[in-house]
This record gives structure tokens, C-alpha cells and sequence, in this order.
């Protein structure tokens, strides 16, 4: 079966759902530089017998491709997850989740300035139902633990925005599972200067444990390896602001998720940001849909 971009970036919508919960339970047994590490290294790991059988490597290393590479690594994977997980010692998995839709402006923003997007007024509308849930959290929790790991959430987007940009800007001819593999092997790569700070704070702690392992692995392998597959299956064929618009919708599930864990009780007021981003989600799916059949008219 063929996958559709808009297929893939719902299942993307889904596989996000658990990045603030698995990261929640990850908080606090591992340090974040090492988790970082960990998770991309595993995704790498599922990519290293395509990579071989195909000779790949010569092309991540390509003197016009890598420094665009590095990059996409750097601000998709490695500082990002580091500083998620640090953020989720102070706040909770539905806070992240619903801070996290403030992407929805960088990528108006940043799409318009650099690829030359056009963002029009339905679309301004559907972002603008997603980005109230923002408001809500922020204006809640303002000056409390909470706020502290909220004001480091609200720069993971930018970071995501960033490497997203570096990819929309990469060759047409390379595939959307080569992208996906070298975001892994560079986000693998960048990490690793952290760790020289080692000789005077320690930033390769952990607690050794089977839950650990899970953690790592399911990260490494169903959160980077699978979903960035599917990530760049569809903003490599679709406008990235609508398909950052329609992702940013996840916080809904990682809220049931969060509450059926036990992590935490959901509030009315999150319950009402999270109504409005997935009608903000949707809308933009519409409109995602609609110029589909435009252009195959």
C-alpha cells in the first residue's frame, strides 16, 4: 500500500502523542545530552542496514549535502530532545504538548520569510485555533515549578522549525527515508561536543534499569527511526506550515495519554485548548485536501 503525505502526518500525529509522555517518564533517570544521544543513536541503528546495503554514507558525508545534514540533526533531534526532557523534570506531558503548538507561529514565520510560502486567510484561522491552547497554558501557569519547564518548551519548537527549514531546502531527488536516516546519524554526531562539559558538571548520568531500556529503545525506534520516516515522507511532498499546522494536533491523545497513565488529572482549561487545536488541525486538513484536488484537475 502506498502511503498519501497527508496519511503519513496523521500517523506522525499519533506516534507524536507519546514524544511528552515517554520523555515524562525518561526525565529524571537519565540525563538529557545522554538520552539525546541514546535515542538517535537507536534510530540510527534501524537505518544502518539500509545505509550500508545502499552505500549511503559517501552521500551524507558530501561536502554540498552534510553541513545541511548536521543541521537538520542538530536542531531536530539532538538539542531538542535533550532540552524536552530537561523541561519535563519541571512541567507536565499535556503542558509540553499543548506549549509545543506555538511551532504553529514560528512555521508561519519562518515559511513565509524563507520558502516563500503562501499563508492565507483560512489558514491564518486554522493556526489560530491551535496557537488559543498556548494562551491558555501560559496565562495558568505563569510564575509557578511548572513555568519553569514551560519557558524551556516553548524553544523545542523553534529548534524543530530550524531543522525543517534546512530540510525543505535539501535536493528534490533525495528520498524521504534517506533524510530520515541522516537526521539520526547527524542528531547522533552533534550531541556528542555536550559531553566535553562532562569534565565539569556531570552530564552522562543514569539510572541503569530494564524501564530504561524500554524507553530508550522505543524512543530510538518508534519515535525517531519509524516517525521520521513518515515526518519527512510528508513535509518533503506538502507546504511545511500546513503540515506543522495539521501535527500540531497531538496534544489531544497525549492528554488522554497522560491521564490514563496516571501522570496526571487534566484540567477544564487544557480540555478547552486541546478542543481548539484539533479543530485548528482539522481545518487545515481541509484545506490540505481541497488544494489536492485542485492541483489534480
Amino acid at each position: 500500500m502506498t502511503i498519501t503525505p497527508l496519511r503519513a502526518i496523521w500517523l506522525t500525529v499519533c506516534i507524536n502523542s507519546f514524544i511528552p509522555i515517554l520523555g515524562f517518564f525518561a526525565a529524571g533517570r537519565i540525563s538529557p545530552p545522554l538520552f539525546a544521544l541514546a535515542g538517535s543513536a537507536v534510530g540510527f541503528a534501524c537505518f544502518l542496514p539500509w545505509a550500508v546495503k545502499n552505500d549511503i554514507f559517501p552521500v551524507y558525508f558530501r561536502r554540498d549535502l552534510w553541513p545541511r545534514l548536521f543541521a537538520i540533526g542538530l536542531f531536530g533531534s539532538a538539542l531538542p530532545i535533550a532540552a524536552l526532557v530537561l523541561a519535563l523534570q519541571y512541567t507536565t506531558p499535556a503542558n509540553a504538548a499543548i506549549l509545543g503548538q506555538v511551532e504553529a507561529v514560528y512555521t508561519i514565520i519562518l515559511s513565509r520569510l524563507f520558502l516563500k510560502e503562501k499563508i492565507s486567510a483560512s489558514q491564518l484561522f486554522g493556526t489560530a485555533l491551535v496557537l488559543a491552547g498556548t494562551m491558555l497554558i501560559a496565562f495558568k501557569e505563569r510564575f509557578t515549578m511548572r513555568w519553569t519547564g514551560d519557558l524551556i518548551v516553548l524553544a523545542v519548537p523553534l529548534m524543530y522549525q530550524i531543522s525543517h527549514m534546512f530540510s525543505k531546502k535539501l535536493p528534490k531527488d533525495l528520498s524521504h527515508v534517506f533524510v530520515a536516516s541522516a537526521r539520526t546519524l547527524f542528531a547522533t554526531l552533534g550531541i556528542l561536543p555536550v559531553f566535553l562539559l562532562g569534565f565539569v558538571m556531570p552530564v552522562a548520568a543514569f539510572e541503569p534499569s530494564l524501564k530504561l531500556l524500554g524507553i530508550v529503545l522505543a524512543w530510538g525506534v518508534v519515535l525517531t527511526a519509524l516517525n521520521n520516516i513518515l515526518w519527512y515522507k510528508a513535509i518533503l511532498n506538502m507546504d511545511l506550515s500546513k503540515a506543522t499546522a495539521i501535527v500540531l494536533c497531538y496534544p489531544v491523545l497525549t492528554a488522554i495519554f497522560s491521564h490514563a497513565f496516571g501522570i496526571e488529572k487534566i484540567q477544564a482549561y487544557q480540555m478547552t485548548g486541546l478542543g481548539l487545536a484539533l479543530a485548528g488541525a482539522y481545518w487545515v486538513t481541509l484545506l490540505v485536501k481541497k488544494q489536492g484536488k485542485e492541483a489534480r484537475a
